[in-house]
């Protein structure tokens, strides 16, 4: 192995070398500076995909408990449930192990949700989307089957005609069994109504007797016993709160017609064409951005905003669209 001395005599021995030209410092300049470039913007990138995944996490954790999910074997409790969203004052109390919930997250047989006065929480079980409002006290008991303590809970399995899903609602006052598609509970400290929106369910009282609920129809059944058919309307203040959460409907590239289509949905309203034209014009309309985080009615203002449809809500229970009118040609 040389030592130092054995390399300047090594290095004088070789003389002086020619000094390198502009060209070449340009060439060795330009290098380090790519790979400085490429050195940075990969550790931004690497450093924003982690912040987005944190706030991903964070969006969805916050106010939760903690959970874990076991591999599937012998002994271990059944998945029952996907965890999809929450807000506000949100509790699950988990049936085994600790781990962080986040969306997608399997739920457990066992597994208990709690709400407070400002909570909501968005699960799927058995295939059909479940809000869980505020207030409420839940267990996740069984595939397909959950017991609601109290408050109240919106079950929604999608498009009309879509086949039935199982899903069994356990209540002190009795039973409901989801035959699709629209339909809420609530559970109070006195009585338990249950009003559907759309399709049917079958409610069994405790004394064992059943009735089909349709829509536009409701039940009352009080602790003693007494059971009452309420009419429900498929809209206003009786359903507002199950727009508080809901799964987030992707708009970009999409006609107008489906959006229509997914607000009169959520909100139980009618929709009303002026004119065949009008129809054909929305089919032929797309629509660019996003709309999520908004509420039904955000969401229509501002995505009417951007088209040449205007629309009229002044007949309660109907949505209005036709073809805006030049300000100039309106006179």
């Amino acid at each position: 192995m040389h030592n130092e001395d054995d390399i300047a005599r090594l290095i004088a021995k070789a003389g002086r070398r020619p000094a390198p030209g502009a060209h070449m410092h340009e060439s060795v300049r330009l290098a380090v500076e790519q790979a400085w470039i490429a050195q940075v913007s990969a550790r931004r990138t690497r450093r924003t995909l982690w912040l987005s995944a944190a706030a991903a996490v964070t969006a969805v954790a916050v106010g939760l408990g903690w959970f874990g999910v076991r591999d599937a074997g012998t002994g271990s409790p059944a998945q029952v449930a996907t965890f999809v969203a929450s807000r506000g004052s949100a509790h699950l109390n988990p049936a085994i192990d600790r781990g962080l919930i986040v969306a997608g997250s399997h739920l457990l047989a066992g597994t208990r949700v709690h709400t407070g006065r400002s909570g909501f929480v968005l699960v799927t079980v058995a295939s059909v989307a479940l809000t869980i409002g505020p207030d409420t006290a839940l267990r996740l008991d069984r595939p397909g089957h959950v017991l609601l303590e109290r408050g109240r809970i919106y079950a929604d399995s999608g498009v009309a005609g879509a086949p039935p899903r199982s899903l069994v609602v356990d209540t002190p006052y009795g039973q409901v069994t989801h035959l699709g598609t629209q339909f809420q509970v609530f559970v109070r400290p006195t009585a338990m109504v249950v009003s559907v929106r759309s399709g049917v369910v079958l409610v069994k009282e405790s004394n064992g007797r059943s009735q089909r609920v349709e829509r536009g129809q409701g039940v009352d059944v009080s602790r003693g016993g007494a059971v009452s058919r309420i009419a429900v309307s498929p809209y206003g203040t009786g359903w507002k709160w199950v727009n508080s959460l809901m799964p987030d409907f992707p708009i970009d590239g999409r006609p107008l017609s489906d959006f229509l289509v997914w607000y009169t949905r959520e909100t139980g309203i009618k929709l009303v064409l002026s004119d065949p034209q009008t129809a054909a014009a929305i089919r032929n309309t797309r629509l660019s951005g996003s709309i999520a985080g908004l509420t039904p009615a955000q969401a229509l203002a501002a995505v009417m905003a951007t088209t040449r449809f205007e629309y009229d809500m002044t007949i309660p229970g109907e949505l209005r669209i036709g073809i805006r009118i030049p300000a100039d040609r309106g006179t």
